[in-house]
């Protein structure tokens, strides 16, 4: 009986030589299963230069770092520091300082800061684990926005290294000094545009994965079935209608794209005008307008999706050609980016 239930589960057990982890997994032996589930991945490779956080991500930065980065994007130079170095070189003055008060004169935005000594009077149960520690009289909060702006450390790193229970009794204490922080947000991308970091996070990603095929599969069908939400799709459509109207070059970029795959596929085109014959007369404006790469409009985009539908139905074979010239386009376009940005590095 005992062998039986041995060979109805299968134990993977996979080691993560980070310091000392090791992750363990149990799970069900099912042929079909195993047999379907793909290898979950998670490299991590793609680099967050200062071009991209500029672009994308400049609301995230602190004024300070904002400018230094645009400073140096300006500058086009060949090797470009990453985010986390130049955050570090912006606030490094903090580890010359003596005093709060040192601080607050380089950087006036910690100006509202209060020093920790002065504050805290009561002997609650924090105030005695950072008196027993020796903290709260050694100069706490110039400490605290070292180890958070300088050093980077985590909320949780802090809170040991302090002797305090955990980052809920750190935060009780950074809100009463009125300590200045930046947002989760940008501290992910902070460790994330260093590439050993990325790799880091990155290896205990596919780590996390591997040993939990099951939650990561479920999560990610959780996230596909509420992207098929009516609200979803309605607040999806109103914000890409938006971003068109900031950015009507990538109207453009789709227009030129459509237009290079249909000079690949004539045969297709021809096709289609054929089978377009047996439609009505509205379902023929809005394909004459699809093959010259005009803007649709939603209730165009209906007509066009149902006649896609009913042509790709009654000719598969045409569907793999032009799906194939689809790829060829766009692998000749990123080719030529690529080219382009490495033409710039240089």
């Amino acid at each position: 009986m005992l062998s039986l239930k041995l060979i109805s589960w299968q134990i993977y057990i996979f080691s993560c030589f980070k310091e000392d982890m090791f992750v363990t997994g149990i799970q069900p032996y099912n042929y079909t299963y195993r047999q379907n589930l793909k290898q979950p991945s998670f490299k991590g490779i793609k680099p967050i230069d200062l071009n991209y956080v500029l672009k994308n991500r400049a609301y995230l930065l602190p004024a300070r770092v904002r400018d230094k980065v645009s400073e140096i994007v300006k500058l086009n130079l060949s090797d470009v520091p990453s985010l986390k170095q130049v955050h570090k070189e912006v606030y490094a003055p903090l580890l010359v300082c003596n005093t709060l008060n040192d601080a607050k004169r380089l950087f006036p935005e910690f100006a509202g800061m209060k020093e920790a000594g002065l504050v805290f009077q009561r002997n609650s149960g924090n105030i005695k684990r950072l008196n027993a520690n020796g903290h709260l009289h050694d100069n706490l909060s110039l400490k605290l926005l070292r180890d958070v702006w300088v050093n980077l450390k985590s909320q949780d790193e802090i809170a040991e290294e302090l002797g305090l229970k955990g980052r809920s009794a750190l935060g009780w204490v950074l809100k009463k000094i009125n300590f200045v922080s930046y947002s989760s947000n940008y501290r992910t991308l902070l460790m994330s545009s260093d590439p050993e970091t990325r790799a880091l996070i990155a290896a205990k990603t596919t780590a996390w994965n591997t040993c939990h095929p099951d939650l990561m599969y479920k999560k990610n069908k959780h996230a596909a079935q509420f992207c098929k939400t009516p609200e979803y799709r309605k607040a999806h459509s109103e914000r890409m209608i938006e971003y068109d109207k900031l950015h009507p070059e990538r109207r453009e970029k789709i227009r030129n794209f459509n237009l290079e795959v249909w000079k690949r596929v004539p045969e297709i085109k021809a096709a289609m005008s054929e089978f377009a014959k047996s439609q009505n007369i509205l379902t023929k404006s809005v394909m004459a307008k699809e093959m010259s790469g005009v803007h649709l409009t939603s209730f165009e985009k209906r007509i066009k999706k149902s006649f896609y539908k009913k042509f790709w139905q009654s000719n598969p074979d045409l569907k793999k050609r032009f799906k194939e010239a689809h790829r060829q386009v766009r692998e000749e376009l990123t080719v030529l980016k690529n080219g382009k940005n490495s033409d710039k590095k240089v």
